[in-house]
C-alpha cells in the first residue's frame, strides 16, 4: 500500500513539471498573483505569460492558427464566442471536473472552457464629483450626468464588448446613441478608464467591478453601483487548447484556479469566487442582479466605431 502511494504522488510530482504558456486578457497583476501561488505550490512549474485586451489576444490566436504554429497551452480571456467557435473545431480540449462542489453552471461548454470567478460590468462613480448616483442603466440619459460619462473601448476589451452587445440588445441601439449625445467618451482599457475616474477626470464609468474595488482600496474617492436593472455578468473562460504542448499541466493549472488558495485570491483582489463557501470581496454585496452578457457583434460594433469615431 505504501509503494502504491507513493508511486501516485511521484506521478502526480511528474505531472505538474515543465513550462505552460498562458495567453489572457486578465489583469497582468492578478493573472502574476495567481501564477507565483501556483508555481510555489508546483515548484517544477513556469508559467509564461502573454497578456493584452481581448480583442488583441484573439487576434493572435488566430493568426497563429493560420500560420500552423499557435503557442498557448491555456486561453483566458473575454470571448466565450470565439471559445465557441473553436470547440466547433474540435480545438478544445474537454476537461472533467476534479473539483469537488464546482458549480456545473459555470462550465457552459460541457467541460470545454470553465469559469473560475465572477466579473460584472457595473457603473462606478468618482463621490466627489457625483453626489447623486445613477442607479440604472437609463439613469446615464438624465441631464445631470451629461459629459461625465465614460467607458472603454470594445475592439480592445473583451468586457466592453459585451457592454455594448447587451445594451444594444435590451434597449436598442438608440440607447448608445443616446449615450453619445450625452458626451460619453470612451477610453483603451478598464484599467486606464478606472485610474481616470479616480483622479476626477470623470465623474461616471461603465467598467468591471473587480477594477474598482481595488482603485477604492488604494484610497481612491469611489463608489460600485450594481444598477437595479441588472449588472452585465460577462463572460471570462478558462479553456485548454487541443494544441497545447502540456495539456495535463494546463488542466492541473485550470484546477488550481478553482482551488480554495485561488479562490481566496480573487476575492482579496475584488472579484467573486464561483466556488461555494469561498469569501466575497470586501465590502461586495452578499447578491447581485445580474443579466449574461450578449457580446456585440460584428455588424453592431461597426455601427457603435462610427458612432464614437473610433478606429480599427
Amino acid at each position: 500500500m505504501r509503494t502504491l502511494v507513493l508511486s501516485l504522488f511521484v506521478a502526480s510530482l511528474a505531472l505538474a513539471q515543465g513550462t505552460l504558456t498562458l495567453y489572457t486578457s486578465e489583469v497582468l497583476a492578478d493573472v502574476n498573483a495567481l501564477v507565483e501561488a501556483f508555481q510555489t505550490q508546483y515548484p517544477g512549474t513556469r508559467v509564461q505569460v502573454f497578456r493584452s485586451g481581448t480583442g488583441e489576444v484573439v487576434a493572435k490566436v488566430r493568426a497563429e492558427l493560420e500560420a500552423r504554429n499557435p503557442q498557448a497551452d491555456l486561453l483566458w480571456f473575454a470571448n466565450e464566442e470565439f471559445l465557441k467557435e473553436l470547440a466547433q473545431k474540435g480545438l478544445l480540449r474537454r476537461v472533467t471536473p476534479t473539483v469537488p462542489g464546482f458549480p456545473v453552471q459555470h462550465a457552459p461548454g460541457g467541460g470545454l472552457y470553465y469559469e473560475v470567478r465572477l466579473l460584472y460590468n457595473i457603473l462606478a462613480v468618482n463621490t466627489q464629483k457625483v453626489k447623486t448616483p445613477p442607479t440604472s442603466w437609463r439613469d446615464l440619459l438624465k441631464p445631470g450626468y451629461r459629459g461625465l460619462l465614460a467607458m472603454p473601448d470594445p475592439n480592445f476589451s473583451g468586457a466592453a464588448l459585451a457592454t455594448v452587445g447587451t445594451l444594444a440588445a435590451r434597449y436598442g441601439f438608440g440607447f448608445l446613441e443616446s449615450l453619445a449625445l450625452q458626451g460619453m467618451r470612451i477610453e483603451q482599457s478598464n484599467p486606464v478608464l478606472q485610474q481616470k475616474l479616480a483622479r476626477g477626470e470623470y465623474g461616471i464609468a461603465i467598467t468591471t467591478d473587480f477594477g474598482v474595488r481595488q482603485e477604492m482600496a488604494k484610497g481612491a474617492p469611489l463608489a460600485v453601483i450594481y444598477p437595479r436593472d441588472g449588472a452585465i455578468l460577462v463572460p471570462t473562460p478558462v479553456a485548454v487548447p487541443t494544441w497545447s504542448r502540456n495539456p495535463e499541466l494546463a488542466e492541473e493549472f485550470l484546477r488550481f484556479l478553482l482551488s480554495p488558495e485561488a479562490q481566496r485570491i480573487f476575492a482579496e483582489r475584488g472579484y467573486y469566487p464561483v466556488m461555494p463557501q469561498s469569501p466575497r470581496p470586501k465590502g461586495a454585496p452578499e447578491k447581485v442582479v445580474g443579466v449574461r452578457a450578449t457580446f456585440a457583434d460584428q455588424r453592431t460594433l461597426e455601427r457603435f466605431n462610427a458612432l464614437f469615431g473610433l478606429r480599427r
